[in-house]
C-alpha cells in the first residue's frame, strides 16, 4: 500500500471515531445533562447517566482529531487555501443546521431558554455570534468558536511562513502559556484566546500528524508535552462541571479520561484501516458535523414538548432517526455543492487579485 493509500486509511479511521465521539456527547445531553438542567421538561434517563456522565469524552477525541487533520490540511498549502478550504468545510452546514435549529426552537420552547430571535439568528452567519454580542443558538456551538480560534491562529502561522519550519516551537510556547494561565494568571482572555484548557489534545494531534510525515526527538518532545497536559485536562475543568451539574466525578474516571481519548485518536491514525468500505465510513463520518450542531437543543425541545416517562425511550429512537436522517441529507445534498462553490468563488477571487497586483501602476 503505497503512502497515499494509507493516508487515506487514517482518514476513514478518524471519520468513524469522529462519528462515535458525536454519539458520545449526545448521550451525554440525553442521558445526563437534559435531566440536570430541566431543559428536557424534567424528563431524562438516569438508567443511562452511570455511562452519560463520562461522554463529555468525545469533545476531548474531537479536538485532538482536529489537530490531527488541520496540521494535515496546513501541509503544503497557502494560508489563502487553508482559510477558504475550513470555510468551505465549515460554514454552510453551520448555517443550515442553526437555521434549523432558531425554526424549531420558535415552534417548540425549551424550558430555561429564551426564544430565538432574527439579530440572534443574523449573528450566528459569522459563526462566533458571542463576538457580536449573541448567546449561541445552540450550547455545542462553544466548541465550534474553540476550533475556529485554533485555525485562525494556525492561518497566521501558515501566512507568516513559521509554521513549517517552527511547529515544534509553536507548540512548547502555547503549552507553556497554557499551564501558566491554567495554574496562576486565571485570564479569561488568554484562555478564550489559546483555548488553555483543551490544548493539549489540539497540540497532541497536530504533533502526531507531524511526527507521523517527519519523525523528531524534539517532536517526540512536545508530544509527551502535549499528552501530559492533555491528561490533567479533565481536571482542571472539573470544577466548572461540579458548578454546572452538582455532581463530583471519581477522580479514577478523571485520570482515565484524558488518556482514552489520546489512545483512540493515536489508534484511529497509525492502525490499518479497519474492514468498512471506503464510501461507508466516508458517508458515516459526514453525519458527524451535522448531527453534532442539530442534536442538543433540538433533542431537548423535543422532549419537552412531547415526551412523556411512557414514551422517551421511543421517542429517543425516533429522535435519532430523524437527526441522523437530516444529518445525512445535509452532508449530502448541501456540502458538497457549498463546498465546491465556496472553493470556485475564492479561486476566482484569488485569481482576480493577481490580475490586480500585475497590472502596472
Amino acid at each position: 500500500m503505497d503512502g497515499m493509500a494509507k493516508q487515506s486509511g487514517r482518514l476513514l479511521n478518524l471519520d468513524l471515531l469522529r462519528l462515535v465521539s458525536a454519539l458520545m456527547v449526545l448521550s451525554f445531553h440525553y442521558g445526563f445533562r437534559m435531566r440536570i438542567s430541566g431543559e428536557g421538561g424534567g424528563l431524562g434517563f438516569p438508567e443511562l447517566a452511570p455511562v452519560a456522565i463520562w461522554g463529555d469524552i468525545g469533545l476531548l477525541i474531537f479536538f485532538s482529531i482536529s489537530g490531527y487533520v488541520i496540521a494535515m490540511s496546513a501541509e503544503g498549502r497557502s494560508a489563502y487555501a487553508f482559510a477558504s478550504g475550513r470555510v468551505a468545510r465549515l460554514w454552510p452546514s453551520f448555517v443550515v443546521c442553526d437555521t434549523i435549529t432558531a425554526l424549531v426552537l420558535m415552534v417548540l420552547p425549551v424550558p430555561n431558554l429564551p426564544a430565538p430571535t432574527l439579530t440572534q439568528w443574523l449573528a450566528h452567519l459569522v459563526i462566533l455570534s458571542r463576538a457580536l454580542g449573541q448567546p449561541f443558538l445552540d450550547g455545542a456551538y462553544w466548541t465550534i468558536a474553540y476550533e475556529i480560534i485554533f485555525y485562525f491562529w494556525i492561518f497566521l502561522a501558515i501566512a507568516s511562513g513559521i509554521f513549517e519550519r517552527h511547529w515544534r516551537l509553536i507548540v512548547a510556547v502555547w503549552l507553556g502559556v497554557s499551564v501558566l494561565n491554567e495554574g496562576l494568571l486565571h485570564s479569561g482572555a488568554i484562555e478564550k484566546l489559546l483555548i488553555t484548557p483543551y490544548s493539549g489534545y489540539f497540540a497532541f494531534g497536530l504533533c502526531l500528524f507531524r511526527l507521523r510525515a517527519a519523525y523528531s526527538r524534539t517532536g517526540a518532545c512536545v508530544l509527551a508535552a502535549a499528552a501530559c497536559w492533555a491528561v490533567a485536562t479533565p481536571f482542571i475543568t472539573e470544577p466548572e462541571f461540579l458548578r454546572n451539574y452538582g455532581f463530583d466525578r471519581s477522580l479514577i474516571g478523571l485520570a482515565v479520561m484524558g488518556p482514552a481519548a489520546l489512545v483512540l485518536v493515536t489508534a484511529a491514525a497509525l492502525l490499518p484501516t479497519l474492514n468498512v468500505r471506503p464510501a461507508l465510513a466516508v458517508a458515516l463520518g459526514g453525519l458527524t458535523y451535522p448531527l453534532y450542531l442539530l442534536h442538543q437543543n433540538i433533542g431537548y425541545a423535543v422532549f419537552a414538548n412531547f415526551g412523556s416517562q411512557e414514551n422517551r425511550w421511543v421517542l429517543l429512537a425516533a429522535l435519532l432517526v430523524v437527526l441522523l436522517g437530516v444529518s445525512f441529507a445535509i452532508s449530502k445534498a448541501v456540502e458538497p455543492p457549498a463546498r465546491r462553490a465556496i472553493i470556485a468563488a475564492s479561486l476566482r477571487l484569488q485569481a482576480g487579485l493577481g490580475r490586480l497586483r500585475q497590472k502596472p501602476a
